[in-house]
């Protein structure tokens, strides 16, 4: 007999079990979830019998005030697959929350599909290509730089002003330790950050949160950590220090008929 509910206490070991085999996450990135983000009323289950089948966690955020959610994890058990599990629980997760909209970054092109099917609509994203020689014109040594105030939060918002996630300091640092684990170097100074990957061809930047005044002294220490020739910025619309292109990244689905024509994603986890 399927069930659905929220998660309890009893789960855990079930959760973490399901999570290594559908998304083989290392050890230590899964602890570091289940210590720092893992509450049980953000979870999201599907029971057959006495046997975890599906799980998806939605995150609580805001998005310009409003409350918010963030898909994440979405799993069904291989056996389960294309049967219809995982709808039922992302419909029944959805109708018992208090979020206006929800938000997920799929994993893959299919799942584009999959989620459209669902409600969801494509979001757009702010992607600058920018060689090697063109992010050294627009480099400059240290000079005095603004400080400001109020942790990494604070500047992220101060940075990216509206019509965007919203992530407290708790996630903020969870998300730095979280993509440390997987090979991205991140650059902090007293006005913004950096969180990048090598590549190989290109450095990817993934969130570059730092006002445009400021950008040039990041971009100096961005280039000290990385030799790539090439880079790849995912930015806000609000950052003009590069020209950028929008590309497909993330969905939305609108819970309550407030809908954004556009919100930037950062920090976001696949």
């Amino acid at each position: 007999m399927i069930k659905l509910r929220k998660a309890e206490e009893k789960d855990i070991n079930s959760l973490k079990e399901l999570f290594k085999d559908v998304f083989y996450e290392n050890d230590e990135a899964l602890e570091l979830f289940f210590k720092r983000i893992y509450k049980p009323e953000i979870c999201y289950v599907c029971y057959e019998g006495d046997e975890l089948i599906a799980m998806v966690y939605i995150i609580p955020t805001t998005l310009n005030t409003r409350k918010a959610g963030y898909l994440y994890a979405a799993a069904t058990k291989d056996e389960y697959r294309g049967a219809g599990v995982m709808k039922g629980l992302i419909h029944y997760a959805l109708s018992i929350t208090a979020q206006e909209v929800c938000i997920t970054l799929p994993a893959s092109d299919s799942l584009y599909d999959y989620y459209a099917k669902l409600g969801f609509k494509e979001l757009s994203a702010n992607i600058a290509e920018l060689k090697r020689d063109e992010l050294e014109k627009l480099a400059k040594p240290y000079e005095v730089t603004e400080t400001v105030v109020g942790g990494y939060c604070g500047i992220r918002n101060r940075v990216l002003k509206n019509n965007f996630l919203f992530w407290n300091n708790n996630f903020i640092d969870y998300a730095f330790e979280y993509n440390a684990l997987y090979g991205a170097k991140i650059i902090k100074n007293n006005f913004g950050y950096v969180i990048a990957y090598d590549e190989g061809d290109y450095c990817y930047v993934s969130e570059f949160i730092c006002d445009d005044k400021n950008a040039p002294y990041l971009i100096t220490d961005l280039l000290s950590e990385f030799k790539n020739e090439k880079f790849r910025f995912h930015l806000s619309p609000n950052q003009k220090f590069v020209e950028s292109k929008k590309e497909r990244f993330a969905m939305m689905k609108s819970i309550t008929g407030y809908s954004p024509d556009s919100v930037y994603l950062g920090l976001g986890l696949e």
